[in-house]
Order: structure tokens, then C-alpha cells, then sequence
């Protein structure tokens, strides 16, 4: 059964420096639109008056991470929620008005996860799906709503079914794609996993990514098996005239380049270049 809009539902929320881009914003929008019963904060150091901001919210508990990565993180956050449905929510991200009440909506007793999809705050990010928009020749809202080119399990606001992955062992070195191995187990344990229109929510992102970060995206892609040797081959020869497209429909050279470093990093980290 769904929760009913009464019941408190844990958060698990990972930290390390995360005063900027957004961070107040994003606590009062959670507390604005979600019941949130245990405010679980895995934090992995922070020394910029981050863990000083979250105490001024009611419910808020800090689990020491420093040493771990976002697995180790992960897999605290999981193992200390209590509530029947609990939410993972980014530091970088601002929930949409009535998240809760949206999503509670749509939870039926075979839905395991609920995503709402993630409208970009970083310019850069969005001009890369402005420019496919536009080749499409779809509106650029939605086509960043429809996301039909990601098949990857997201954690930025996402609703768990806490039965669902209680048994999970987050490996401890997958410091990235951790988020789709959670989907991945939640799948196999015979549940959906919904990615929804509504609700969804803004995503500011804590910058660009490096090309250390893109190579090791693409070994850890490799670990969890997203994609096929064919499906990365088809991104390293679209690598160039896609970057060249964004360049061209927007202008935006940040854009473009990042485009090219995340396809051709993939490449690299997935074949162990």
C-alpha cells in the first residue's frame, strides 16, 4: 500500500561540502513537500558549515562517513531507514511543490522505486539537451521531461520501497553507479521502477565533471553492466558530431566539450584504455 500523506517517510542524504550550489534551498523544499520523519545525513567530512545548517532541521541525524565514498554512503543511509518508504535526495537538488503528494499518487503495491526526472539548473547541462530539442524538433522542457535517452536508475529524488532493499550489499568500491545498482536490485527483487513526469525537480549540480571522473564513470558502467559493447561503440562515433551539433545549436563551447569528454571517458573507462 502507498503511504498515506500523514506518514513520516525517511530521508537519506549524502554530504561532504555541500553548502553550495544550493543547499538551504534544497533542505527547505524537502521539508516544504515531503513528511520527512529521520533526516539521515551520511557525511563524509564537511568542514564548510554544512552539518551546521542541517541541525537547525527537526529530525536530523549525521552518520559519519569520512574515509567511505557515495557506496559506503549509500549503504548507511539504507540500513538506518526505518519508515516503510524513505526518500534519496541530492544535496544539489530542489524538489518540485507537492512532491510527496504527486508521488504518493502513483505507488501501488508493485512499484519498488519512484524517480522524478530532473529539470537542469547548470546552463551547460541544459543547453546539451536544448540542442537535442532541437534536432528532434521537440520542445526543450519536454524532451528533458520525457528522458528518452536515459536508461540509467538515478538516485537524485527518489522513492524507495524500503522492504525492497533491505537486503542489499552496495559494493564498496563503486563509487559511482551506485544509484543503478540499487535500481538494478530493486528490479530484480520482481518491483517497478517508475520515472515520472511529475513530480519532478530542479537539479543544480556541483559543477562539471573531470576527465579523471568521466573514465572512471565508464569502468564503473562496465561493473553493473549498463550498457552493451555495441551501445558504448555507438557513443564514441557519435562522440564528435554530437559535440559538434551542441556547438552549433547553442553556442555554448562548455556544452560541446563536455559532451565529448563524457562520451569518449566512457569509452576509455569501459575498454580499461
Amino acid at each position: 500500500m502507498p503511504p498515506a500523506l500523514s506518514e513520516k517517510v525517511d530521508v537519506v542524504f549524502l554530504t561532504k561540502n555541500s553548502m553550495k550550489p544550493c543547499l538551504k534551498e534544497c533542505l527547505d523544499a524537502l521539508y516544504a513537500n515531503v513528511p520527512v520523519g529521520q533526516l539521515i545525513v551520511v557525511d563524509g567530512g564537511s568542514t564548510d558549515g554544512t552539518l551546521e545548517l542541517i541541525k537547525n532541521y527537526s529530525g536530523s541525524i549525521v552518520i559519519d562517513d569520512v574515509g567511505g565514498n557515495r557506496a559506503t554512503a549509500r549503504q548507511k543511509g539504507i540500513e538506518a531507514a526505518r519508515t516503510a518508504w524513505h526518500l534519496h535526495l541530492d544535496s544539489d537538488v530542489v524538489l518540485c511543490k507537492d512532491w510527496f503528494r504527486q508521488a504518493q499518487q502513483q505507488l501501488t503495491p508493485k512499484v519498488g522505486g519512484l524517480w522524478g526526472v530532473t529539470i537542469p539548473g547548470d546552463r551547460h547541462v541544459f543547453n546539451q539537451n536544448k540542442a537535442m530539442a532541437i534536432l528532434y524538433r521537440k520542445d526543450t522542457v519536454d524532451w528533458l521531461m520525457a528522458q528518452r535517452h536515459l536508461k540509467r536508475y538515478l538516485t537524485h529524488d527518489t522513492l524507495l520501497r524500503t522492504e525492497a532493499v533491505k537486503d542489499i550489499k552496495i559494493p564498496p568500491d563503486l563509487h559511482q553507479w551506485e544509484d543503478h545498482y540499487i535500481g538494478q536490485h530493486v528490479v530484480a527483487k520482481g518491483y517497478d521502477w517508475l520515472k515520472t513526469r511529475e513530480p519532478c525537480c530542479l537539479h543544480y549540480f556541483h559543477g562539471g565533471m573531470s576527465w579523471k571522473e568521466f573514465v572512471d564513470n565508464g569502468r564503473h558502467a562496465r561493473k553493473v553492466k549498463s550498457y552493451s559493447n555495441k551501445q558504448v561503440l555507438l557513443r564514441v562515433f557519435a562522440a564528435v558530431p554530437k559535440s559538434l551539433w551542441i556547438l552549433i545549436a547553442t553556442g555554448d563551447y562548455t556544452a560541446a566539450k563536455r559532451q565529448l569528454e563524457n562520451y569518449l571517458g566512457l569509452a576509455k573507462g569501459w575498454y580499461g584504455l
